[in-house]
C-alpha cells in the first residue's frame, strides 16, 4: 500500500460514493474501484459494503480509515516540519471562515500575506460555524477563523476582538439616536438566520432577553442575504459590528443596543495536537495586524 491508496480509500469515506470520490479525486471510477479491490483482497475482508446507496464501512473498514487518516496527517505533518527546517514557503494552507467573514476580512489579509509567502497555496473554505468546526475535529482546517472551539484541551482559541451584534433597520423606519432599546421593535418584522447557526440563536435570545419573542417574516442562511432583505424594507435583522466596519453596507441604517454587551468573541482556533507551521503563524499575526489598524 502507499498513500495514494490510503488518500483514495479516505476520500471514499468522506464521500460514501465511489464516482463522487472518483471525480473529488481526479481519477476514472474503474480505477478507484480497483483500488478498493486490491486493498480488500490483501487485508482479507471488505472496507466498504458497496451493496448500500450510499455506501457503508464496515467496521473493518473504520479501523484501517482512521489508520489512514493518522498516516496522511503525519506525512503532512513531518514534511511541514521539514519545509520550516528548509525554509521553504510553498506549503498548503486550508482556512476555514464564514463567507460574510471571508468577503469582508480576508481579501486585504491575504493581500498582504501573498506578500509574504507568494508561493503558499491557500484554500478557503466558506461554510456556517457548525459546519467548520465539524470539518476542523476532521482534520480538514489548519486555522479557523470563528467563534471559539468548545473543546479547550485539544484546540487553542486566540481572541483577536470581541464585536457587538448591532441591529440593521430599512431605513424608512423612523429610529431615533445612535443606541436603541431592543423592545421598541417587538411589533416589526424580523429577518433571521436559521437557528442552526449561531447568529441565528444570538438573535433569538436577544429578543426573548428583552422580553419579546420576534416575529420572522423571513428566515435565511446567510448575514449578506438578510442585509438585502432589510434594503428592501421586510423587516430589521442582526448582524456583527465586522460585517458593518468591513464591508461596503448601505441602504439600511445600524444601531447598538442598548444594555447589549460585546456578544461575540472573535478568533483564530487550531489543533494544538499537530504542527502549526511558520506560515500559519504568520497569518494569524497578518490577521490581528489587520483587525488591529
Amino acid at each position: 500500500m502507499n498513500l495514494n491508496q490510503l488518500k483514495y480509500i479516505v476520500a471514499i469515506a468522506d464521500e460514501l460514493n465511489i464516482s463522487k470520490a472518483a471525480q473529488k479525486l481526479y481519477v476514472s471510477q474503474p480505477s478507484l474501484s480497483q483500488c478498493v479491490q486490491n486493498i480488500e483482497r490483501e487485508l482479507g475482508t471488505k472496507i466498504f459494503d458497496r451493496s448500500t446507496t450510499p455506501l457503508k464501512i464496515t467496521y473493518a473498514g473504520e479501523v484501517y480509515i482512521n489508520w489512514a487518516r493518522k498516516i496522511l496527517n503525519s506525512t503532512e505533518e513531518i514534511n511541514r516540519q521539514i519545509a520550516d527546517i528548509s525554509g521553504l514557503k510553498n506549503i498548503k494552507l486550508v482556512i476555514g471562515i464564514s463567507p460574510y467573514r471571508s468577503t469582508c476580512i480576508l481579501p486585504p489579509v491575504i493581500k498582504e500575506f501573498k506578500r509574504l509567502y507568494p508561493e503558499c497555496h491557500l484554500v478557503i473554505e466558506e461554510h456556517p460555524t457548525t459546519v467548520l468546526h465539524s470539518m476542523m475535529d476532521d482534520g480538514k482546517i489548519d486555522i479557523l477563523i470563528d467563534t471559539p472551539h468548545i473543546n479547550t484541551i485539544d484546540y487553542t482559541s486566540i481572541t483577536l476582538l470581541k464585536e457587538n451584534i448591532l441591529i440593521d433597520v430599512p431605513m424608512n423606519w423612523n429610529v431615533n439616536g445612535n443606541e436603541v432599546e431592543l423592545s421598541e421593535f417587538a411589533d416589526k418584522p424580523f429577518v433571521m438566520l436559521s437557528d442552526e447557526q449561531l447568529l441565528g440563536r444570538i438573535s433569538r435570545d436577544l429578543c426573548m432577553k428583552n422580553g419579546f419573542e420576534p416575529k420572522i417574516s423571513l428566515e435565511c442562511h446567510t448575514v449578506e442575504t438578510a442585509h438585502a432583505f432589510v434594503v428592501q424594507g421586510l423587516g430589521a435583522t442582526f448582524v456583527p459590528e465586522l460585517f458593518v466596519k468591513y464591508s461596503d453596507k448601505k441602504n439600511s441604517n445600524y444601531y447598538k443596543i442598548k444594555n447589549c454587551q460585546p456578544v461575540r468573541e472573535f478568533c483564530v482556533v487550531y489543533d494544538n495536537r499537530k504542527y502549526l507551521p511558520l506560515a500559519a503563524k504568520d497569518f494569524i499575526k497578518v490577521l490581528d495586524d489587520f483587525l488591529h489598524s
